[in-house]
């Protein structure tokens, strides 16, 4: 999952994150399931920041986000490899999600950049 929310971090910090904020004007905290392991993605500030939320709570981590989302690492991966739709993951209940539906249809737009920044040997 760290190779993901650090290329997750480029898109959204990268020349991509302009026009990411634009489409998607928003704040989501994933929770990994296998392990608990949460990572926050803010769209919505001046300064668009994606990272791990620690116990004490990380710096750029929005406090009330508008979308939890809850999903296995594996999934995960998959999503990013485009191997696995975020709609159909939805709808076999391998993603969970809480929060602004219309946000959550946008995610796939983040999860398509997110991809182009990963480090091919890695996934």
């Amino acid at each position: 999952a760290t190779e993901i929310f650090t290329a997750m971090a480029e898109a959204v910090g990268g020349p991509d994150g302009t026009k990411l904020r634009r489409k998607f004007k928003g704040s989501v905290v994933f929770t990994i399931s296998d392990n608990n392991e949460q990572w926050y993605l803010d769209l919505k500030s001046e300064k668009p920041s994606a990272g791990k939320l620690t116990a004490g709570g990380a710096g750029g981590a929005p406090s009330n986000p508008d979308l939890s989302v809850k999903v296995s690492e594996s999934d995960m991966i998959k999503m990013v490899r485009k191997e696995l739709n975020p709609q159909q993951a939805f709808m076999k209940g391998k993603l969970k999600i809480k929060g602004k539906m219309a946000l959550a249809m946008k995610l796939t737009s983040v999860l398509a950049a997110t991809s182009r920044y990963l480090p091919k040997s890695k996934l």
